[in-house]
């Protein structure tokens, strides 16, 4: 006997049947109707969706760096843990993660030698410029939060970094339609034209950084891109000469998921863009291969403050290579309430002048003004909020993205069916 087919309705799912009458597949559930050549297009579409993506590396090994006696000088901090390496030009008072001004000098066994490094292009005096200039002005910042002491603590820091390299090839199915609206004298009328729509394509990524370090803040040093790794250079012991350099404890293999999810973002937003003329797009599916995917270790600098407020630790840092400055400043909560209270005061005055002079000075006219007032501040403080802080995680992998390398394939653009949506007019 022969298997029998059964055909899902492309709008709703459900179980379609023939109707003779009409000569086309009609669905029960939500009343639909396709053509067989609909049918087909649209269990096409479901199976190319159906491809999954493959992205795997290739993990570069790396030797291990030691001195004459085997051992490597470094710091350890006994309050968060955290592992430093040093030269023997390098004194260190204060940990850079957490603000301990008690580290504990100590040896290592060999560590990992970087295949790559990124040299301080900035020095200290212009990253403490930088981060006088990010404090500035700062009206809910706590007072001798960051004073002139706290900020001469800066330190020096070679970060470990995994760079994860690729070619992506493949691709990604979209959900369309057109819309089309009109009317008559009893109903309105809503069309939409569904598609599936499919773009292909290829792209080359060139060394995007992911941290290696768990001591590390991820979206703080993603804040800190790009960095110009036209710059990298091979490992010299001299770069290292009075900065810190912190040991990786974290695998090329357990950075992977950081790198897949930017190189696929990256890729799905590119093929998306090639998507034009319709009214709406969602992401069905991709299908995405990496191959030539390689890891390299890399050192990249980086200059870093911490300080405490309330029992948290806040970070700063600044690229030693570009002077980017990010961190998160602490609320001061009495300055907060204090700008709240001033920005209602001065916005209910304002609002009241304005009531006074068209003619609605009333017990109505100012609870009026005292809403809209709380509205301004409130806005005010969030904004004065947001200010405090400008790190942010990043998804994407554009500056990594080798331009030139863009390559669009043949679109294809599958229409599936039709759909009409009939509102009747309400009578008067």
């Amino acid at each position: 006997m022969s298997e029998v087919t059964n055909f899902k309705c492309p709008s709703c799912g459900a179980k379609l049947t023939f109707n003779g009458e009409k000569g086309e597949m009609a669905c029960e559930h939500c009343g639909a109707s396709f053509t067989m050549e609909q049918v087909k297009a649209a269990e096409e579409a479901e199976k190319e969706n159906g491809a999954g993506s493959s992205l795997s590396w290739e993990h570069v090994s790396q030797g291990t760096l030691t001195d004459e006696s085997g051992k490597i000088r470094g710091y350890v901090c006994p309050s968060c843990n955290a592992e430093m390496v040093a030269s023997d030009l390098t004194a260190a008072t204060e940990c850079p993660y957490c603000g301990n001004p008690s580290i504990v000098e100590h040896s290592f066994e060999g560590v990992y030698k970087p295949d790559v490094v990124v040299p301080f292009a900035v020095n200290k005096e212009t990253a403490k410029s930088k981060l006088k200039e990010f404090i500035k002005d700062k009206k809910l910042l706590p007072s001798n939060f960051a004073n002139g002491n706290r900020i001469d603590k800066i330190t020096g820091l070679y970060v470990p970094f995994w760079l994860f390299s690729c070619h992506a090839d493949g691709f990604v199915t979209f959900d369309c339609y057109k819309e089309k609206n009109w009317s008559d004298a009893k109903a309105e009328y809503t069309k939409k034209d569904y598609y599936s729509v499919k773009r292909t394509g290829e792209m080359d990524f060139n060394r995007i950084p992911v941290d290696a370090a768990t001591q590390m803040d991820d979206a703080t040093m993603d804040s800190l891109e790009p960095y110009d790794m036209s710059k990298a250079v091979a490992y010299d012991a001299a770069y290292f000469s009075g900065y810190l350099a912190d040991k990786y404890d974290v695998t090329s293999k357990d950075s992977e998921p950081r790198a897949n999810d930017r190189v696929r973002s990256t890729f799905v937003s590119k093929m998306q863009e090639a998507v034009k003329g319709y009214d709406s797009v969602l992401k069905k599916a991709e299908s995405i291969n990496l191959t030539g995917g390689k890891s390299e270790y890399a050192m990249l600098p980086v200059w870093m403050m911490s300080g405490k407020f309330e029992g948290k630790t806040y970070h700063f840092a600044v690229n030693g290579q570009t002077g980017r400055m990010v961190g998160e400043l602490p609320v001061d909560k009495s300055k907060y309430w204090a700008q709240i209270f001033k920005g209602t005061a001065v916005s209910f005055i304002i609002l009241m002048i304005i009531m006074f002079f068209l003619d609605l000075f009333d017990g109505t006219g100012a609870a009026i003004s005292l809403v809209i007032a709380l509205i301004i501040a409130f806005i005010r403080g969030a904004i004065l909020k947001s200010s405090m802080k400008n790190i942010s995680k990043r998804t994407q992998a554009n500056e990594y993205m080798v331009k030139e390398s863009l390559k669009m394939r043949n679109p294809i653009d599958r229409f599936l069916y039709t759909k009409t949506e009939r509102r009747e007019k309400t009578q008067n």
